[in-house]
């Protein structure tokens, strides 16, 4: 499990242990209801802060890890190399799906940020 996930899950716990304590300041007459609106929106944003940092942190990890298996030519645990295969292969194990979105020049997955407005070298050689 991820460190985004761990703390995403703390978000109802998080508001309901404010809400316990801001009643039982009511009760002690500290802190009225009508004045601590304030504390929930800090807890908020608290923690949406704390999950953009382990978002960020799982990435990065996640991109070290695809540099360290590039640069030794795995495929990493992810994929499979296929059966009878005798070293490292760019093909995919299990034969090729037959819907649209697998035709040649049909994308079928949308790009990501980093790879808009970019192209590869094989597609500027072919222009």
């Amino acid at each position: 499990m991820n460190r985004w996930y761990r703390i995403h899950r703390l978000r109802g716990a998080g508001f309901l242990i404010l809400v316990g304590v801001l009643a039982l300041l009511n009760q002690w007459n500290i802190l009225r209801w009508r004045e601590s609106w304030p504390l929930f929106l800090i807890v908020f944003g608290l923690l949406m802060l704390a999950e953009r940092a382990a978002w960020a942190m799982d990435i990065r990890e996640q991109q070290a890890e695809e540099e360290i298996d590039s640069s030794r030519g795995t495929l990493g645990l992810s994929q499979p190399t296929p059966a009878g295969s005798t070293g490292p292969s760019s093909w995919p194990a299990s034969a090729p799906s037959t819907d649209i979105g697998s035709a040649p020049g049909i994308q079928s997955d949308s790009p990501s940020p980093e790879d808009s407005g970019r192209l590869e070298d094989s597609d500027r050689e072919g222009r």
